[in-house]
């Protein structure tokens, strides 16, 4: 699990991330909106490359947390999932959705 913060637009900070996955290798599984606040972005990528993401988006304005120390994978090849939480800065009033009415 990776938490991150950022000022940085919350379409132009998501699209960053899925083309930094994307470059590194690995895709997308899964991604969760919280309003304007917050994404949840479930990813697959090698493990060998979890550093490189880590530095990526630490240098595209995205401030990650150092995660956990972890033991060197002993193939940096093997598929590792993992998640990514950005929480948005910025002053913008909550972003409402209209929820259609369902007849039944």
């Amino acid at each position: 699990m990776l938490s991150a913060i950022t000022r940085r637009e919350r379409r132009d900070a998501t699209r960053f991330v899925f083309d930094t996955v994307n470059t590194l290798g690995g895709w997308i599984d899964d991604v969760r909106m919280y309003s304007n606040m917050m994404n949840t972005i479930r990813l697959t990528l090698a493990a060998g490359a979890c550093p490189a993401l880590i530095a990526a988006l630490r240098d595209g304005g995205i401030v990650v947390d150092e995660p956990a120390a972890e033991p060197a994978p002993s193939d940096p090849a093997a598929e590792r999932m993992a998640t990514l939480q950005i929480t948005f800065i910025h002053d913008e009033p909550d972003l409402r959705r209209e929820v259609p009415a369902v007849p039944g």
